[in-house]
């Protein structure tokens, strides 16, 4: 009897390390010291009760961004289809990426077997960066646009359509959504984060540099074109260009800001669970909002935006 018991035990005992090990094949043990700590299950709770809010928040204001600019013909301008871009990208985020990680922040403590999370881990981890990547690739248009509208603002008016800046905005989620999948699907794990490196520092500094070289345009061009021709066509143009540009810099900005906190932690989320469960999680949701305050931006700085809207609400 006394064999028999301490057989059964023996039994249990075996499956409880088998199982353990064999989540450890789906998941990063680092992850799996998380199950069952009563601090990140408290701390993964508030996140995803507040999250939700924000998350439909996002999705029904880009999408009236998204519509308005498309229904009203006075809103038909090559800047406000980049505008429309990243509000498809921003409402992407709402619909399908916060989600996601709310799905798995919450059944992280509900689900028995970890491997049944493995594929909503990984999507958690990709969409992230397929969508921020396109939001980043939108930027890095808009910098290099918006340098030469005010450079050039008679010849980025003349030359640049609504037709060909849609053409360029559609090439460029293509090309990004298939450089995602094959960076996902067929490079090996050992190459994998140098790609993923160069491909960050690439965007990155085609964004600050196309908005530094605006700048020392905006500079040059300032005294230039009022002084000389005050009233006309190419001083109005130049004025309606700098102010789309201020209103670009403002999204980038708020961008940047939004992705500070979760550079800071990312190389210390496997230290501890306080880095890798409570503050990176924090951290990750907070750059999210980034699509909640986005079109808040567009419709306060944009009047005929803001005019738009109450037009179609009326």
């Amino acid at each position: 009897m006394l064999f028999n018991e301490t057989a059964g035990l023996s039994h249990t005992t075996n499956n409880t390390v088998l199982n353990k090990d064999s989540s450890e094949l789906c998941l990063p043990s680092w992850i799996l010291n998380a199950v069952n700590v009563q601090s990140v299950y408290i701390s993964d709770t508030v996140i995803t009760t507040l999250s939700i809010p924000f998350a439909i928040f996002a999705v029904v204001a880009n999408l009236a961004v998204i519509v308005t600019i498309i229904r009203a013909p006075s809103l038909h301008r090559p800047v406000n289809v980049l505008l429309c871009s990243l509000a498809a990208s921003d409402c992407l985020t709402g619909l399908v990426v916060q989600p996601v990680y709310i799905a798995w922040r919450f059944l992280l403590h509900h689900i028995k077997d970890p491997c049944e999370l493995v594929h909503l881990y990984q999507a958690s981890k990709s969409l992230p960066a397929l969508l921020g990547g396109c939001t980043f690739v939108n930027l890095a248009i808009m910098s290099v646009e918006r340098l030469y509208a005010v450079s050039k603002p008679l010849s980025y008016s003349a030359k640049v359509t609504l037709r060909g800046m849609v053409k360029i905005v559609v090439s460029a989620w293509v090309i990004w959504v298939i450089n995602i999948t094959l960076m996902e699907t067929t490079v090996p794990e050992g190459i994998y984060q140098t790609l993923e490196n160069i491909t960050i520092i690439s965007l990155m500094v085609i964004v600050t540099g196309g908005h530094v070289l605006t700048f020392q345009a905006i500079r040059n061009n300032n005294r230039k074109i009022f002084n000389a021709t005050h009233n006309s066509q190419q001083a109005i143009l130049f004025k309606r260009e700098k102010k789309a540009f201020k209103d670009m810099a403002l999204y980038t900005l708020a961008t940047l800001l939004s992705l500070l906190p979760l550079l800071v932690l990312l190389n210390h989320v496997e230290n501890s669970i306080v880095f890798g469960h409570i503050l990176f999680p924090w951290a990750q949701i907070f750059s999210q909002q980034i699509s909640s305050l986005n079109p808040v931006i567009q419709i306060q700085r944009n009047p005929a935006l803001r005019q738009a809207l109450k037009t179609a609400r009326l």
